[in-house]
């Protein structure tokens, strides 16, 4: 067993480089208009074929007419308080228009970890969380659960999202929502996913514990569910991260090779 361990181990971390994929985040609206701004130089190109030059941190009004997507290189998007990176796609819903966040898995990921475990615990609890939440979004962009214009919301009803920077109006100064330590561990389990099937990634703060016949505590499991509390004290203990996902899951790792998608 241990002999099998080391096996896959070393597969993991000398297979060829992973695949990024692109995942759609609902990450404002949808609201009659929304507005937001950049931090370097952008244009909105527009649905339609117009082109709107966007100026560095003045805001835009866009409202339901201007369905479009908004690009940027080396900078961000923001959208209400926080700031995106990569691109936001304004969509249509009802009348009404919605910003999408258009971002890369690694990205997005640098974006989840922190805010669905605290970037000061233990760095093999933190690469177990960020292989559960690449597995929960690859899965969720496979089956588009949400409809053919977004895969993911950026709340509790999927990974909370916040993307890398919140903006305080008040002072006009903006905090990172991104953390050194997460973005190690999603580096460090680049493009790795749990086996899928019926194994998707799910995770709770506290799964749960019930007495079995015997007067044991056993966690509450409906489906493989990984237990983040317990995570934290199991990596804390010595645990790796493959042996904190083969506890919780119990399924292989695998590493991602399909070209990135970008639909």
């Amino acid at each position: 067993m241990v002999r099998f361990w080391l096996l896959l181990m070393v597969w993991v971390m000398w297979s060829p480089a992973a695949q990024a994929f692109v995942v759609r985040v609902l990450v404002e609206g949808p609201s009659p208009a929304l507005e937001v701004a950049v931090s370097v130089p952008a244009k909105l190109v527009q649905d339609n074929g117009q082109v709107i030059p966007v100026t560095p941190l003045q805001v835009q009004r866009i409202t339901p007419a201007m369905r479009g997507v908004l690009t940027v290189k080396n900078g961000y998007i923001l959208v209400g308080d926080r700031w995106y990176p990569e691109t936001v796609r304004f969509e249509a819903i009802k009348g009404k228009i919605a910003a999408v966040n258009w971002v890369e898995s690694e990205t997005y990921l640098r974006g989840v970890v922190p805010r669905e475990m605290p970037a000061s615990w233990n760095l093999q609890a933190l690469m177990a969380q960020a292989i559960a939440a690449r597995t929960y979004a690859y899965i969720s962009r496979i089956e588009r659960k949400w409809g053919p214009i977004y895969d993911l919301v950026d709340d509790e009803r999927d990974q909370v999202y916040g993307g890398f920077a919140k903006l305080d109006p008040r002072s006009g100064k903006s905090s990172h929502l991104v953390h050194a330590r997460a973005d190690q561990a999603v580096a460090q389990t680049a493009g790795v996913i749990l086996g899928t099937g019926n194994v998707r990634g799910y995770y709770r703060a506290n799964v749960g514990w019930v007495r079995d016949s015997n007067g044991y505590y056993l966690p509450v499991m409906k489906g493989a569910v990984m237990d983040q509390t317990v995570t934290g004290r199991m990596a804390k203990a010595g645990w790796d991260y493959y042996q904190i996902l083969q506890h919780w899951y119990k399924t292989p790792l695998y590493r991602l090779q399909e070209p990135t998608v970008k639909s």
